[in-house]
């Protein structure tokens, strides 16, 4: 696959994106907003709800596949909503451009001689510059209601999920880790028995993050209440309707350590440490 052809189309998209953003966190800075932002003062909360619509690259500490949480609800003037409205439009063409790619994988050039295959979109990132970027948080959208809010209930849900991957796709994460446990995982990978084509990455407690949401009226789809997933700030037009809803942000997790696996096709500890890798038995 010839991934040059297509550097100019994921630089553009990117370039999209960053730009709509920008204007919608330039309006939420300098318009008249009802915030309620968890864990904020009103004078925190547009900054927060700011950094969480901007966070698309990763941070140095940050985990792989890992993207910022930002609770609350934000009420706007319409042509702010409008802007949200035009970064999701951005995230959708971004993914529609990304997705294929990330499908298809090509061998790059390794330590020494040796080659190893990462996704055709982290080639390309790659050589614009943009292996910071978290594509997970890239695509995912701006929680948009179309009508006023009365009540906002947020519940938390922990589940736990196994992902089976190829040894390639591990060496591919790691590679994007800046750490010494990682180079010493990549290391450990690269002395696996061939015969050994896939491990089990682990997600011990994924938070699933739902907004039970009652309208103050019915939407355009003549609903009264919904339930979205919502790990960034619900945006609304505020119009006339100035009154703050009342929001219940849900209770932090009792034990927020990590839970060992239970499935007995794996290995009781884990294989890599810069990943929550496991072998199969």
């Amino acid at each position: 696959m010839d991934i040059s052809s297509h550097r100019p189309e994921v630089a553009k998209a990117l370039l999209t994106l960053e730009a709509a953003i920008e204007r919608l966190v330039d309006a939420l800075s300098h318009r008249p907003i009802i915030a309620n932002i968890d864990g904020t003062t009103m004078g925190s909360a547009i900054r927060r709800t700011c950094e969480a619509y901007s966070a698309i690259n990763y941070e140095m500490n940050d985990a792989i596949g890992d993207s910022v949480v930002c609770l609350g609800v934000i009420g706007a003037p319409s042509d702010v909503v409008k802007r949200a409205q035009a970064v999701n439009a951005a995230k959708a063409s971004l993914k529609a451009l990304f997705a294929p790619l990330q499908r298809v994988r090509v061998r790059v050039p390794d330590k020494g001689s040796q080659t190893k295959a990462i996704t055709a979109l982290r080639a390309i990132l790659r050589q614009i510059q943009r292996s910071d970027l978290n594509v997970n948080a890239a695509y995912r959208k701006i929680p948009i209601l179309s009508a006023p809010p009365a009540t906002v209930t947020y519940t938390r849900a922990n589940t736990r999920a196994v992902y089976r991957k190829t040894v390639d796709a591990i060496a591919d994460m790691l590679s994007n880790i800046h750490s010494s446990a990682a180079t010493a995982d990549l290391e450990r990978i690269a002395a696996l028995d061939r015969r050994i084509t896939h491990l089990a990455l682990v997600r011990y407690r994924y938070e699933n993050i739902r907004a039970n949401v009652l309208y103050s009226r019915l939407d355009t789809k003549g609903r009264g209440r919904i339930q979205i997933a919502a790990e960034l700030p619900l945006i609304y037009t505020s119009g006339r309707h100035t009154e703050a809803p009342e929001v219940h942000f849900p209770a932090e997790p009792e034990n927020s350590q990590p839970r060992r696996t239970r499935t007995s096709k794996l290995e009781p500890d884990p294989y890599l440490s810069a990943l929550p890798v496991y072998r199969y038995r």
